[in-house]
């Protein structure tokens, strides 16, 4: 990442004071002078040049291990690799170029190499415990690498130069700021951290093809004010208020006319291309670094980067709340340990939805910076989540920013195969598709079933899904994100499956579900062995508990509609033997009858009238010796219609019976669950 904002922004050094006393090119002194003021491209060339004439051992390894830094400050992570291998090859117990090495491995994205010189730093210093965190970031890149996600990105060439490109942020509808070191800038200098030049404030516009959201054009960027915003040092990480008439951005070392040890955060009111003269914000002061501004979408907090005391460790970020009544920001809060480390922790982002994107070397990564999000507000956050690859990588991942519905956004890599050092790529969120598939069975032969009827309710709607399974027994539908399901199985000659459960919520990529269906054959026999119709005595009428009884019936016919019943009915053995079987057969015509005003065709039922003649208990009324006599409820017992099984040999006659032969999913009041109705 070769940028003055990886963080601490360099100190500046006047061009007078860089010019005087200043030792012979290419010698240890000039190295080391530069390695002191931070400039490590021109340390790095003197290192170099030191390395490849000395014949002093212990200097060869000095120049071998600072160029490695150098470059590693630089961030040029491959030549870092390279030199970091050569000083511990001449010198092995050198344990910080060990490290060195292993994390520039980590940075290359040669994770399996990476974890093998970490596990050999750590035989050597077996009390640093950073190895173990850095080993399983190892691993877990190793993991994610392989992982499905929805992330698709690409590198917006329009934008990006050969140089470092980075921090975009919005600007209204259709434009973006950008920081970049490219030549022509306000400042001629060059910048001695980097041998690039001083970084500037750019803007673009771009326009979004309305059928397809994905086609991007985007106009030539140009440099913002170059009154103000803009000056002949470092300036960048620009954030706005939701008018876009107030900015915040990151001015370094302006102080005293170029003198100021840091840097810090300032803010300009103006619109379009004329802003006001930046006036520093009164928490940031010289005394530390601050930058990497974003205000909430109310415009009542700010979260930047800073270096001031009280904090986790290395860079953090922190939160400060505007006054409307006494017109000033307050003091600064960290946000803590969960989202702070010991490392740093920089680029703040607060969605609107209450999300918090930023980027750390603190925390478990793939590598060099990535980028994290976390939940919560003031000091109470969630753990902070790795966003992955592809939107990390063993490189720098920074700066991202996000549009409303989060399926879209910006950030800034200097990941292997870009334009430049620091460049700016746009991601997008491939939509998520959830499926549903499965086969019908039946439970005890494993027999696959075509024309199961589904049913499915979901939790967003209150609509019935109705499809059948193909001639394979195989069905497949589309489901919405964020939903719960539930579905079963009909068919005829069969219970209906049980009650299944699947659901999208928290499905974060793509996902094909899987739902296979049991159903148990039907057994007709049992499913009919209805009891409780029962008749009041010398009564053929239908008493109310008996109708109860009989709708189930009628249920069962219409969930079965080729199915044909005998209504047999029986009376007490009280009376004579010819009165007892007209009663009965009036009580099976009041029964039949019944259900016929249900809607049944009467041809599917026969009422049969048996008389005395199936008691089922030992009552006698009638004879020379009877036996014993039976209690009014003994004679209940005996007053009642029972029904037979006749076939399932039915055909439909009309269109409405066909309708119910198709459709078997009629809801029955009394049903719980999808199973038969229980016997009474």
């Amino acid at each position: 990442m070769k940028r003055v904002y990886y963080f601490l922004l360099a100190t500046f050094i006047s061009a007078a004071l860089t010019q005087s006393c200043k030792p012979g090119k290419g010698s240890m002194a000039a190295a080391r002078e530069a390695f002191a003021k931070k400039e490590f491209f021109t340390a790095g060339e003197n290192y170099k040049a030191v390395y490849s004439k000395t014949k002093n051992k212990d200097e060869k390894n000095e120049a071998c291990f600072k160029t490695a830094e150098c470059y590693r400050l630089s961030n040029d992570m491959k030549n870092a690799e390279n030199w970091f291998r050569k000083t511990v090859k001449a010198d092995p117990k050198n344990t910080e170029a060990l490290w060195r090495l292993a994390q520039s491995l980590k940075a290359n994205q040669k994770f399996t190499e990476a974890i093998v010189e970490f596990n050999n730093y750590k035989k050597q210093m077996p009390s640093d415990a950073r190895a173990d965190d850095e080993v399983k970031g190892c691993e877990q890149a190793l993991k994610w690498k392989n992982e499905k996600t929805r992330y698709v990105i690409e590198n917006v060439k329009a934008i990006n130069s050969k140089w470092s490109d980075f921090a975009p942020m919005w600007y209204k509808k259709d434009q973006l700021f950008f920081t970049s070191d490219r030549e022509n800038g306000v400042g001629k200098a060059m910048y001695g951290w980097t041998g690039n030049g001083y970084t500037d404030l750019y803007n673009i516009k771009f326009k979004i093809d309305k059928k397809n959201a994905d086609n991007i054009k985007y106009e030539i960027p140009i440099l913002a004010d170059k009154e103000n915003l803009n000056g002949k040092l470092n300036d960048g990480t620009i954030a706005f208020d939701s008018k876009f008439t107030v900015a915040y951005l990151t001015k370094c070392n302006y102080d005293n006319n170029g003198k100021g040890k840091n840097c810090r955060i300032y803010t300009s009111t103006g619109q379009g291309s004329e802003w006001s003269i930046p006036e520093p914000l009164s928490f940031s002061t010289d005394s530390f670094t601050c930058g990497h501004p974003y205000l909430s979408k109310d415009g009542q907090t700010l979260y930047f980067t800073s270096d001031m005391p009280g904090g986790e460790g290395g860079k953090d970020i922190w939160m400060v709340t505007y006054s409307k009544k006494g017109k000033s920001w307050g003091d600064p809060i960290n946000l803590g340990p969960t989202i702070n480390t010991e490392g740093d922790e920089m680029f703040p982002y607060m969605h609107e939805d209450g999300t918090l994107y930023f980027s750390s070397n603190g925390h478990v990564g793939l590598g060099g910076v990535d980028i994290f999000f976390s939940k919560g507000e003031a000091t109470d956050w969630s753990t902070p989540i790795n966003m992955k690859s592809p939107i990390n990588s063993g490189g720098d991942d920074f700066s991202l920013i996000l549009d409303k519905t989060k399926e879209s956004g910006y950030f800034s890599s200097n990941r292997e195969g870009g334009k430049g050092q620091d460049d700016i790529y746009r991601f997008r969120m491939t939509p998520l598709v959830f499926t549903l598939s499965g086969v019908a069975r039946d439970l005890k032969t494993r027999e696959l079933l075509a024309s199961t009827i589904l049913t499915i309710t979901n939790s967003t709607d209150t609509g019935k899904l109705i499809i059948k399974t193909d001639a394979r027994g195989f069905y497949k539908i589309t489901l919405k994100p964020k939903t719960d399901y539930e579905l079963f199985g009909a068919h005829e000659d069969y219970y209906d499956s049980k009650i299944y459960g699947q659901t999208t919520r928290g499905l974060e990529v793509s996902t094909d579900l899987v739902q296979d269906l049991e159903l148990d054959p039907f057994d007709y026999e049992k499913a009919f062995e209805v009891e409780g119709v029962y008749y009041d005595l010398d009564k053929a009428n239908i008493r109310a508990d008996a109708a109860i009884i009989l709708d189930t019936v009628v249920y069962l016919l219409n969930r079965y509609p080729k199915i044909r019943l005998e209504l047999g009915s029986h009376t007490d053995c009280r009376s004579d033997s010819l009165y007892n079987k007209d009663l009965s057969q009036r009580r099976a015509d009041s029964a039949v009858a019944y259900i016929v005003s249900r809607g049944i065709d009467k041809e599917r039922l026969v009422a049969a009238g048996y008389g005395e003649s199936q008691l089922v208990n030992d009552c006698e009324c009638e004879g020379k010796y009877v036996k014993r006599v039976c209690s009014e409820e003994e004679h209940q017992m005996n007053r009642r219609t029972t029904i037979r099984l006749l076939g399932n040999d039915y055909v439909p006659k009309n269109k409405e019976e066909m309708k119910k032969s198709e459709d078997k999913t009629q809801v029955n009041p009394q049903q719980r669950g999808n199973q038969p109705p229980p016997k009474k």
